[in-house]
């Protein structure tokens, strides 16, 4: 065992009845914000509230108590909510039990959670070793998943290994925020980070930042009680609580272990989820999606009555949340938040998803099925970097899920969890431009396949429908977000677009041709008109968007478009 400073020993004593959250090495800080200036202290903070934020971080909360702390929502009964914290944020704690503190716990959306007078039981607390505490508090609400699904209890590690423990660990929890050279920054917020445990001192788990090491997170000032995670059996384990630091300098931090404290936990909270009920099955990650391989699920249905379908769950932010029943087509747009691995900042990068059945592959959350039987709804993800052609070179990495239901049986829940490693090398280079005085017109589709195309524009006002109608002299209008490069405004602007049948131009989603001249035409024509756009500022507008060409007799027929645009309004 590794020997600790005596002035170590001396300030777990006298610090023993602060709280703590996250600190951060200044080779970290200099990581997130390119350099170790305090007024990038937002742009830091943001990067690690974002990870906090996951779903795997849903239990962890705010504790008001003997002042602000963090906790963790073990389960609730019917009447009570059993929260893990420090023991030296409750009143108390120089007895087993106390009753009568009011204590609350609210998620960091500010949601109640618990609230009242509290139970509060310690486990003989003498120091860091047992600075544990269960708040059993009055219930006010389950923690809900962003699908209205109670959350998944917590495990909670009962096996006592340090050659585990002395390892990896993430925290999270809220408080203040600083650095080693730079001190306090910020506020309460919940922030994640990691760190590594080094050795044990007298049970208590000792954590240290060291600058330029993947360890570089410690417990500071402002919120004890949180939870220390480490990955045990393919799943995320709670394996102590923050009890004490040592400073902004130095980066030590305490955690008292949960292991050692687990025959005592296990007796308090009734519900306990610990190492033990870790399922066998667990495989972490699920998929794994990247720039050229397609993800695709087992059929899920085979083993559910009736059919199912997907609604977006952690970290997919734009995305469906609710089913739809109708014939199978089309494809599903979604966006999630990954992080760029150079400069460590969030990007929003769209992804493509379909759900199969017997007559073909359509939107993630139709429900419907065909003959013979509901027996297959597989999940098919993909990435098109088409739809994100703004996108600078780099590694994207991060991690989302979608929650399967079923439309029967409305008991079924299941989580499909997809690890995206994206990789864009080079600058995708535009299939066309539309200016201010000239149009992007494509080539003739039909000239090489059978029949007549159409073309759809998730940009596109009103239907994507096909269309089948010889009237002419229509345009559909198409709406696109760009950006003054002078003032960094974003704008909307009308576009019109449209396709020739061969006698005449008409809206773009029309896949009718001429009689005389058969389907030989078909080309696609998108312009900027000035008088559908009366309230653009003069200035240098840039943006794009995306087409999809398809065909109405060879079905099989696809293929992208990505169309930039560039206006330079003058007057």
């Amino acid at each position: 065992m590794c020997r600790i400073h005596k002035t170590v020993a001396l300030f777990i004593c006298l610090l023993s009845f602060n709280s703590y959250s996250i600190g951060i090495n200044d080779s970290k800080y200099i990581e997130l914000g390119s350099s170790l200036d305090p007024t990038l202290v937002n742009n830091v903070s943001a990067k690690l509230h974002l990870e906090a934020n996951t779903a795997k971080y849903n239990a962890v909360g705010l504790v008001i108590g003997r002042g602000y702390c963090s906790g963790t929502w073990l389960g609730s009964d019917q009447q009570y909510s059993y929260i893990l914290t420090a023991a030296h944020c409750l009143y108390g704690h120089e007895k087993n039990q106390h009753q009568g503190q009011y204590v609350s716990f609210k998620r960091h959306d500010g949601t109640v959670i618990s609230a009242g007078q509290s139970i509060n039981y310690f486990n003989q607390y003498t120091g860091c070793s047992s600075d544990i505490a269960v708040a059993k508090i009055p219930k006010v609400s389950d923690p809900l998943d962003n699908n209205g699904n109670v959350i998944k209890q917590p495990y909670v590690d009962n096996h006592f290994n340090p050659n585990l423990l002395l390892n990896k660990i993430s925290l999270t929890g809220f408080g203040i925020f600083g650095s080693r050279s730079l001190g306090q920054l910020d506020g309460i917020s919940k922030r994640n980070g990691i760190g590594l445990l080094r050795f044990l001192y007298q049970n208590c788990l000792i954590n240290q930042a060291i600058e330029n090491t993947p360890s570089w997170a410690f417990a500071s000032p402002g919120d004890s009680g949180s939870a220390i995670w480490q990955q045990r059996n393919g799943a995320n384990v709670a394996v102590g609580i923050s009890s004490w630091w040592f400073g902004w300098q130095y980066g030590y931090s305490g955690h008292a272990s949960i292991a050692l404290n687990s025959d005592w936990l296990q007796r308090i909270v009734p519900m306990l989820k610990t190492i033990d009920d870790i399922p066998t099955d667990i495989e972490e990650p699920a998929f794994v999606l990247t720039e050229k391989n397609i993800v695709e699920t087992k059929p899920l249905e085979t083993n559910v009555r009736g059919s199912i379908y997907y609604v977006r769950s952690n970290n997919v932010i734009d995305g469906p949340n609710r089913y739809i029943w109708r014939y199978p087509r089309e494809t599903t747009l979604f966006s999630t938040l990954l992080i760029h691995q150079q400069t460590n900042a969030a990007y929003s990068v769209w992804l493509r998803g379909q759900r199969k059945t017997h007559c073909g592959w359509g939107r993630i959350n139709n429900s419907a099925w065909c003959y013979p039987a509901p027996n297959l709804g597989q999940l098919k993800l993909h990435f098109n970097q088409k739809d994100n052609s703004d996108l600078p070179i780099g590694d994207y990495k991060g991690e989302f899920s979608f929650t399967a239901k079923s439309l029967y049986d409305r008991n079924y829940n299941d989580t499909v969890t997809i690890n995206a490693n994206i990789a864009i090398t080079e600058q995708l280079a535009p299939d066309g431009t539309i200016t201010a005085d000239s149009p992007f017109v494509s080539q003739r589709f039909e000239k090489n396949i059978r029949g007549t195309v159409y073309y759809q524009s998730p940009n596109k006002m009103g239907t994507n429908r096909p269309r089948w109608s010889r009237h002419t002299g229509t345009f559909s209008k198409l709406t696109v977000n760009v950006k003054n490069t002078q003032t960094d405004i974003s704008q909307t602007v009308i576009l019109r677009g449209e396709r020739y049948l061969g006698c005449g131009w008409a809206v773009m989603n029309n896949s009718a041709y001429c009689r005389k001249t058969g389907p030989v035409y078909g080309e696609l024509r998108i312009s900027f008109v000035a008088e559908d756009n009366p309230d653009l500022d003069i200035g240098e507008y840039k943006g794009s968007f995306p087409v999809i060409v398809r065909g109405l007799h060879y079905r099989r027929f696809k293929q992208d478009l990505r169309l930039n645009v560039h206006l330079n309004i003058t007057e």
